[in-house]
């Protein structure tokens, strides 16, 4: 597999044999963990399904001085475990990483209890916390190596399930902490009619419309987000002033999602664009295949390309 849950397990392992004092704690999650397990079992603290308290033994082995990294459902890490994120956690600025999986649709037929829709409006409230998303395999080993190896300090990664995601790129820019990576040229400049800035795997739908936006004579720039807490203050000023339009795309409710953290960054700006965002019609999900889910909300190519027209046409702006 070569998926972003596998992609962190590769990025464990490397930072283990360089000598990180890693330690993995399992809230019934060990799947998340089996190349460490195979290899380094001392590694691994097992908790069972008890989110609460694994996020306790996170505090206490990072005031130790390791690294404890913890890993499971999306959901029940951000909801179940939210005061212990607050208070043991951000509050103290300890060194844990949080990495969330089945974000967005990918739990699928699971349905709307263990799709993560809410996450990032839930930790975007804390103050001392990095919320990030790569977008596939080298994404995820490229800010798993920067985020989980290099930086200190609290770090929420959104990945998705096992098996069927997309490789967009077999080589990514280096990390910049609040950047995102340019993917449409190699610097950005503009005027452009629209950038489009999309999340994790949602990428791929960006690259979409972006190729069918070109065809129609638009200039287009396409973000690989990353990060959606903290944002650059520089990078968001120049793409403020190079476009009309700004797009997002995320995996994730519309309400307190990159969008909105994204819109409440513009206010303090002189010029703020036209704005449109895209994301999951709420945050109780639907149960299905992963890829009805996402055009029932509306997160496919065809769909986002008729509305950024609309808007660019007819001056229309939608929130």
């Amino acid at each position: 597999m070569s998926d972003r849950r596998a992609a962190l397990q590769e990025g464990l392992v490397r930072l283990i044999e360089e000598g990180k004092e890693i330690v993995c704690v399992s809230v019934d999650s060990a799947s998340r963990f089996k190349k460490v397990k195979d290899r380094y079992p001392q590694r691994i603290i097992e908790c069972g399904i008890c989110e609460q308290a694994g996020m306790g033994i996170c505090a206490g082995l990072a005031l130790q001085g390791l690294i404890p990294v913890i890993s499971g459902y999306a959901t029940f890490l951000t909801m179940r475990a939210f005061e212990q994120v607050r208070t043991d956690i951000c509050r103290w600025f300890l060194n844990v990483k949080i990495c969330g999986t089945d974000t967005g649709f990918s739990a699928q037929y699971a349905g709307f209890t263990h799709q993560a829709l809410e996450d990032i409006a839930i930790l975007s409230t804390l103050e001392n916390i990095v919320i990030c998303e790569p977008c596939d395999y080298e994404d995820t080993l490229l800010m798993s190596q920067y985020l989980l190896g290099d930086f200190h300090g609290p770090v929420y990664m959104r990945l998705g399930a096992r098996g069927g995601e997309e490789n967009f790129f077999e080589r990514h820019r280096e990390i910049q902490m609040g950047c995102f990576e340019p993917l449409s040229a190699e610097t950005f400049s503009g005027p452009v009619d629209v950038v489009i800035i999309a999340l994790g795997q949602l990428v791929g739908v960006g690259m979409e419309v972006v190729e069918r936006l070109e065809k129609r004579g638009y200039r287009v720039f396409l973000f690989n987000a990353r990060f959606v807490k903290p944002l650059s203050v520089e990078m968001l000023q120049k793409i403020t002033c190079a476009t009309s339009l700004i797009v997002t795309l995320e995996e994730h409710s519309k309400v307190g999602g990159l969008g909105d953290v994204l819109w409440r960054s513009f206010q303090g700006f002189d010029r703020v664009p036209r704005f449109l965002k895209f994301g999951a019609l709420n945050n109780f999900g639907f149960s299905g295949k992963r890829v009805a889910l996402l055009e029932k909300c509306g997160l496919h190519a065809q769909r986002v390309e008729e509305l950024i027209v609309r808007t660019l046409n007819n001056g229309l702006e939608v929130r």
